[in-house]
């Protein structure tokens, strides 16, 4: 019933409605994955390291394992699927979530690592129902949305379930996956309402379809210089929006900030700002404009990073200030990424998914953060988060500057290319 009228609905009514559902779906997934990073865990150690250095650590690796399998398991993934993978896999996250509350330490970094695992799907599941469509940027909407202040709103519920009703640490994670578990399946269900992508989708963004073993091997063979320079611009940017979130705790207490909110205080705006920089794309037909338009903005983010850090380090901005410009400079090419990626399949006229190209710079992403971390951790490298916090921001700025420049190069050479094709052939 409610798919029959989607379908028959103005295209305004099922991009709202869409957004909606899909920020909340993406939230709870961080209801799961996020909260256990805004306890401190202080002073507890295993085989001579913080406890909390290794939950993070092998949350993060069973995260970027999850991309890897994404690959495959996403990119062939069927529409009538959808629902039970989300439903399956956020489940899944929850029993280990029970493990980390219940177990000894050995086996809670094992829990924690389960409860990563299967969340690292969530994101390209949520994509599949919004790429390939006239409304593919409103209906990101949501998702740039969840993953700028979720993280944020699921640490804030989790400090104050720990402190309004006194839960332990390690208990408090699994409470707050319950507390968000039946609105999961609501939104679930609500989500998996939304109607297929109709011919005039098509035409405008061209045919998404499951790619196979080989239309994967075909597609990264042809376009495999431009999509090594689209997972290293992405992974940069990864690694520092990891490093930043996981331990945000811990870079606010060096900081000497404390509160509940400020998990949220410097999200907020970085939302506001990001999502009106991406409206400005969502009205441009013309997928070669929006294209330059979204190269622009990515490097305006990433020399910010930079600017900001510096003027940071030099005490010409405080360390909220800091940490919003900053962040902001990151978010500026993190987001529209899947814009990117969304226009460039539009632009080369290729049946694919954004999910195959998207989990290969996620993945990768993720895998360079484990190895920030386990340097960072088991080397003989001395130095705070905040301090790390700001290495990360100078690299990740200038590696995406580089990139996004080669990005350019590489892609419009490609497009020319394609055009000139098209022009022969429609003369012929």
């Amino acid at each position: 019933m409610i798919k029959q009228r989607l379908e028959k609905a103005p295209l305004y009514v099922l991009a709202v409605y869409a957004s909606v559902f899909i920020f909340l779906t993406y939230t709870c997934a961080y209801a799961f994955r996020k909260p256990f990073t805004a306890a401190i865990y202080e002073g507890e150690t295993f085989g001579g390291f913080d406890v909390k250095i290794l939950y993070v650590l092998s949350e993060v690796i069973g995260y970027a394992l999850s991309k890897f399998i994404g690959i495959r398991l996403l990119s062939s993934m069927k529409p009538n699927q959808r629902s039970y993978y989300i439903i399956g896999l956020m489940s899944i996250s929850e029993l280990a979530l029970l493990g980390f509350a219940s177990f000894p330490v050995p086996l809670k970094i094992v829990a924690i690592f389960l409860s990563g695992l299967p969340l690292g799907m969530i994101w390209g599941i949520l994509i599949s129902y919004i790429e390939g469509r006239r409304v593919s940027e409103v209906l990101n909407v949501g998702l740039s949305v969840a993953l700028i202040i979720s993280s944020g709103l699921v640490k804030t519920l989790g400090c104050f379930i720990m402190e309004t009703f006194h839960v332990s640490e390690y208990r408090m994670p699994v409470i707050t996956g319950a507390v968000c578990f039946p609105l999961m399946l609501i939104c679930t269900y609500m989500l998996n309402q939304v109607p297929a992508p109709n011919r005039q989708d098509i035409v405008a963004r061209t045919k998404r379809s499951p790619m196979n073993k080989a239309e994967r091997k075909k597609f990264l063979h042809q376009f495999f210089l431009g999509i090594c320079m689209l997972i290293l611009f992405y992974g940069s940017l990864t690694v520092f929006r990891e490093l930043r979130d996981s331990f945000a705790a811990d870079i606010w207490k060096e900081l000497n900030i404390s509160g509940v909110f400020v998990f949220t205080q410097t999200e907020i705006p970085i939302a506001f700002f990001v999502l009106i920089l991406m409206f400005l794309i969502v009205f441009i037909r013309n997928n070669r404009l929006a294209l330059n338009i979204i190269y622009i903005i990515a490097i305006i983010g990433s020399t910010l990073m930079i600017i900001s850090t510096l003027l940071y380090i030099n005490g010409n901005i405080s360390a909220i200030w800091w940490m919003v410009s900053s962040g902001l400079g990151m978010y500026m090419g993190y987001i529209p990424f899947t814009y990117l990626i969304e226009r460039l399949i539009a632009s080369l006229k290729v049946v694919s998914t954004a999910v195959f190209i998207l989990y290969l710079a996620d993945s990768f992403g993720y895998l360079g953060t484990t190895v920030v971390f386990l340097i960072k951790n088991f080397t003989s490298i001395e130095a705070s988060w905040t301090t790390m916090l700001i290495y990360t921001a100078f690299g990740s700025g200038l590696i995406s500057i580089v990139t996004v420049i080669l990005i350019y190069s590489y892609f419009r050479k490609q497009l020319n290319t394609l055009t000139i094709v098209q022009n022969f052939t429609s003369n012929d």
